[in-house]
């Protein structure tokens, strides 16, 4: 259902996007005059009065739900560091009703940064913040692709295969490693770009940084932790990877049972059934 989901409501509507809003309009970001999001653009083009207002509401709303999601998951992380002993053991702390507080206050800290908006400079500050955060999502994708092929690895080399699992990718390994490819490819043009902005007669400093400041944030982290917790090893032996930790379940034949017995029922279901429940 991801992969439907993120197809129709981000691939369709931004492709239809670039076909309905022109390159060089000027109320887009970056251009002269006030910038405004694409889709109201669109709208607007259209001939449409009423509908651009409710939908920069639209916006608002979901930003706010960005917002809220995004303490949320940040809280949590910190919480999982401190409870790891990967962050300070205060950050671990969770009061009665389940709420890690110290993650919370330092979400709500790291919140107070968007008042620098308000900044007569804000095109830069915007720029260098965004310098720093710009990268993280390859890194991040690029180690999740990574961490599923060496999980595939582990289980095989562990005499164990993907019937035991809930979910599998349907591009099997090779997904992974055509998306890790693709990562690392984007990293290079980056580069590049950062290094030699294109219509520049030289390299700029200035303008790698603003580019590629991320990797540079995300080097410094890691060598860091590396000196703090003296932990020189770099990767785990894949006879060593612990798959069952962290799993509600964890008798095998117990997990197959259930799978099959899903399988099962799904066959007996009416094709209408099977195709309502695949979809939603």
């Amino acid at each position: 259902q991801v992969f439907w989901r993120i197809f129709l409501f981000y691939f369709l509507s931004l492709t239809f996007i670039g076909l309905l809003v022109p390159s060089n309009s000027k109320q887009l970001l970056g251009n002269s005059g006030s910038s405004a999001s694409p889709f109201v653009i669109a709208i607007k083009n259209g001939g449409i009065k009423a509908l651009p207002s409710i939908f920069n509401a639209v916006i608002m709303i979901s930003v706010l739900s960005v917002g809220n999601s995004a303490v949320y998951g940040c809280s949590r992380t910190v919480q999982s560091l401190g409870a790891q002993g990967l962050a300070p053991k205060s950050f671990a702390y969770v009061d009665r009703k389940g709420r890690p507080l110290a993650g919370l206050l330092l979400s709500a800290i790291f919140g107070l940064l968007c008042f620098l908006s308000a900044y007569r400079k804000q095109d830069d500050v915007f720029a260098w913040l965004l310098s720093v955060s710009g990268l993280a999502t390859i890194f991040l994708w690029f180690n999740i692709g990574l961490c599923h092929v060496r999980f595939r690895m582990a289980l095989k080399l562990q005499g164990r295969d993907t019937n035991e699992l809930v979910f599998t990718a349907v591009s099997g390994v090779w997904g992974s490693l055509y998306s890790m490819a693709l990562l690392i490819l984007v990293l290079g043009v980056q580069f590049w770009v950062a290094l030699f902005p294109i219509g520049a007669k030289k390299a700029s400093a200035e303008n790698f940084f603003k580019n590629y400041l991320g990797s540079v944030v995300i080097l410094v982290f890691y060598v860091s932790h590396k000196l703090y917790s003296r932990n020189w090893r770099i990767y785990i032996p894949l006879k060593d990877i612990d798959l069952d930790s962290g799993r509600r379940e964890t008798d095998i034949e117990i997990i197959r049972k259930e799978i099959e017995e899903e399988k099962q029922y799904n066959k007996s279901l009416p094709i209408h059934k099977r195709l309502w429940k695949y979809w939603c």
